[in-house]
């Protein structure tokens, strides 16, 4: 398969988010040798047109990095591809792979991949480019449905007011490894351990606490200095006592659950520790909702928060592109507990119809990334009948 050939091209590519040069740089050049007009702007990101076009596909060019990301060695069963002890960058490598093939055969169709969605959809909110289709289909979701809308998300940003005291004694190093991690939306109901909440409540006393990986994953990893008291022992600055108490009492998982579109509406991920600086991420399903957590965090927190980097949801809609692809793939609509770059770019383009489909991605964000071969063909397939049928439009 053409897509697979790309896709593996691509995750020689190192593009974890904040360094996707030699990415875009790739993708640029293969737009102009299939004689596409190509466009950029500040952000990094880039639109790729040439006749008038009667739809727009967009996917993300960067990836979250985990494990030996950005090396990356595929190994495969023949059913699903991963990534050997990294994640695989499926989320979004597949879209973009799909659109860099399809532009061999479909040049009515503008090609927007857009950068840094992983990190605060920061290449959506800083779009310079203007699309001129009247649909855009989206191509960042992770199984065989139709997305028509999406959770928006702030991250929170905790300064513990973090007091010492000397104390004498012993310390030993105490640590949490290789947990499975995963996607800090989608995944958030699966009952995944978090490494920061498992170690907060094995210790008691420490002079150094540290966890976590990234803010959008569940982390896999966590370590303390533990501090057990002796006369006998060394002088050192000992945490004070409700430091821990703190981190025990900080909501990490599922508050709240959509039962019409069967998803989790609201949740916490209590993402990184690096001793007094903590942050979560928050999402919900809708800017009110969004706020309704910000709220809780504060009131369990008992101290000051900030929030940062907040990004908008999707309200769902059930338009006529996603119509159109219902009509082809019999999916069913859904709403996902994960930002997508429709939330911001529908209010860019308000009059624009948008949907979102990709193939089966499981365990994302996570060195147990995996994606369905199966599943993209499928995938590749819809999006070509798609665009065939616009065309006749």
């Amino acid at each position: 398969m053409e897509v697979l050939k790309i896709f593996k091209k691509i995750t020689k590519i190192p593009h974890c988010s904040g360094n996707t040069g030699k990415l875009k740089d790739f993708i640029i050049e293969y737009a102009k040798n299939e004689g596409f007009n190509v466009e950029t702007d500040k952000a990094g990101n880039v639109l790729a047109y040439l006749e008038k076009p009667v739809i727009c596909l967009q996917s993300h060019i960067d990836m979250v990095c985990v494990g030996n990301a950005p090396e990356i060695e595929i190994e495969s069963d023949g059913e699903w591809l991963w990534a050997k002890n990294s994640s695989l960058g499926a989320d979004n490598g597949i879209g973009v792979a799909i659109m860099l093939n399809l532009m061999k055969k479909y040049k009515n169709v503008e090609y927007l991949f857009t950068n840094d969605e992983e990190i605060g959809l920061i290449g959506a909110f800083n779009l310079e480019l203007k699309i001129n289709s009247p649909y855009l289909l989206n191509l960042d979701s992770e199984d065989e449905n139709i997305y028509i809308g999406c959770a928006g998300g702030v991250d929170a940003i905790i300064n513990y007011p973090l007091k010492k005291i000397k104390k004498r004694g012993y310390l030993a190093d105490v640590k949490i490894d290789n947990l499975p991690g995963g996607h800090s939306g989608v995944d958030i109901h699966k009952n995944i351990p978090n490494a920061i909440s498992e170690l907060a409540f094995d210790v008691e006393e420490v002079v150094e606490f540290r966890g976590g990986e990234r803010r959008n994953s569940i982390p896999r990893s966590a370590k303390a200095k533990e501090f057990f008291e002796s006369g006998f022992g060394e002088e050192v600055d000992v945490f004070d006592d409700g430091y821990i108490r703190f981190l025990r009492n900080l909501p990490h998982g599922v508050l709240e659950y959509d039962f019409k579109f069967n998803v989790v509406s609201k949740s916490i991920n209590l993402a990184i520790v690096e001793n007094e600086k903590i942050i979560l991420s928050l999402r919900a399903n809708s800017n009110e909702l969004l706020e309704e957590v910000k709220e809780y965090l504060k009131a369990k927190a008992k101290i000051e928060v900030e929030f940062e980097g907040e990004y908008p949801a999707w309200r769902p809609e059930i338009t006529n592109l996603a119509k159109i692809l219902q009509e082809i793939t019999h999916y069913d609509f859904k709403v996902i507990h994960a930002g997508l770059e429709c939330a911001v770019l529908k209010n860019k383009f308000p009059k624009v119809s948008m949907a979102s489909i990709g193939p089966v991605i499981e365990n994302p964000h996570s060195i147990y990334e995996k994606v369905n071969v199966k599943s993209i063909e499928k995938t590749l397939n819809s999006v070509e009948t798609l665009l065939q049928k616009v065309t006749k439009r």
